[in-house]
């Protein structure tokens, strides 16, 4: 879910700490009213509960889901000194959100009989890359981040010419030599660790299998199917104008991130509109064909090492408080921008943040999410 997931702990704590309240509180799901009266219960929030600061988080847009209804509202403006306002089609980078797509892209793939979960990475890899010593590692290890890989490859670093641009130097053929001369952590103890090494290769054997790019797999199986026409990983000199410019710490101009290994993991980028209707999809109330297929995202759960609480789940994470209501939430940071997607399927409603700087709005999400459980006094419509 994170960026930035050497931070992930504290970000996933953070969150967990604001999600316990949401948990054996009477939710009533009725209608909002007016989208203005929404706005200004979030400018509370905004105000009295968080530190947000336009000089420095120059604008975001917020996308709450509330049952058969979508909101979309915008903060700030798209660029520091100009007036130019986000909208719902505003393009964003999503970074690590885009686990996500992969992992529903594998699901989906695994229920048209396309692929197996329990098959053998070194049964998919290039052959000349096969490494013995991984010979039980699993699609499934992948995406349940079970498989005990590093977070990312071994002197990856060497690789990083830039920390604003960390993927644009590592290849394909990097990763590949990497995977096929690891030898695994002897400390390593079965069961959960983050990495964003396990997407990378997921990319790697799909596009070996299907001999095709993978943003054409994700395209084929995934994105035409929901008519997310607007979501997108490699870009153009012409699609990099429809990027919103983002702004990172030190508050200037950060370039999109370019990636030549990694994309399923942090390379996409979407706007508010289709990633709530993705939103919908995953609780069930798109009402498109695609809602039973990703209805099972969230079996199995696992255990995590962030907090007893937070449980993983097929790409996203799950905030688990032991009650009937859980937040489903992942989220993303790149250089310039920071996205979050949170949902509670009991109740149908979510949240989706986009923001275009990376610092700024890491709680507000999900202050929402509980809003509009628990505090929001909603009227009929």
């Amino acid at each position: 879910m994170v960026v930035n997931f050497s931070d992930m702990q504290l970000q996933y704590t953070s969150y967990f700490r604001l999600a316990q309240v949401l948990f054996g509180l009477l939710i009533v799901s009725i209608g909002f009213s007016q989208v203005d009266e929404l706005k200004k219960e979030i400018e509370k929030i905004i105000l009295h509960d968080t530190e947000i600061e336009l000089e420095k988080t120059p604008g975001f847009v917020i996308g709450v889901i509330d049952q058969d209804s979508t909101f979309f509202l915008d903060f700030g403006t798209a660029e520091k000194s100009m007036s130019r306002r986000l909208d719902k089609h505003s393009i964003f980078e999503i970074g690590s959100c885009t686990k996500v797509f992969t992992a529903a892209l594998v699901d989906v793939l695994i229920q048209n009989g396309l692929l197996q979960q329990n098959t053998k990475v070194n049964d998919l890899i290039d052959p000349n890359f096969i490494n013995p010593r991984l010979s039980d590692l699993t699609i499934e290890d992948l995406i349940m981040h079970t498989s005990g890989l590093p977070k990312r490859p071994q002197f990856f670093g060497k690789k990083e010419k830039s920390p604003k641009d960390p993927y644009a130097n590592y290849s394909k053929n990097d990763l590949l030599k990497f995977y096929s001369e690891y030898v695994p952590d002897k400390k390593y103890k079965a069961g959960y660790r983050y990495a964003h090494t396990n997407y990378a290769l997921i990319e790697l054997v799909l596009e070996e299998k299907f001999e095709k790019e993978f943003e054409h797999i994700l395209r084929i199986h995934l994105f035409d199917p929901l008519e997310m026409n607007r979501t997108f990983m490699s870009w153009s000199e012409e699609r990099l104008t429809t990027i919103t410019p983002g702004y990172g710490r030190n508050e200037q101009k950060s370039s999109p991130w370019s990636f030549k290994s990694f994309g399923a993991s942090e390379g996409l980028k979407s706007n508010l509109e289709e990633l709530c209707f993705f939103v919908r999809a995953n609780m069930g109330i798109s009402f498109t064909p695609m809602d039973q297929q990703l209805s099972n995202m969230l079996h199995p759960k696992i255990k995590t090492k962030y907090n007893k609480k937070i449980k993983a789940a097929k790409g996203w994470h799950i905030v688990d408080h032991g009650s009937k209501y859980n937040i489903v939430m992942h989220s993303g940071t790149t250089s310039g921008h920071k996205a979050i997607m949170a949902f509670i399927k009991e109740t149908q409603t979510g949240v989706v943040l986009l923001s275009n700087s990376s610092l700024g709005t890491e709680d507000l999400g999900i202050l929402i999410l509980r809003m509009i459980n628990h505090n929001w006094k909603r009227k009929a419509s």
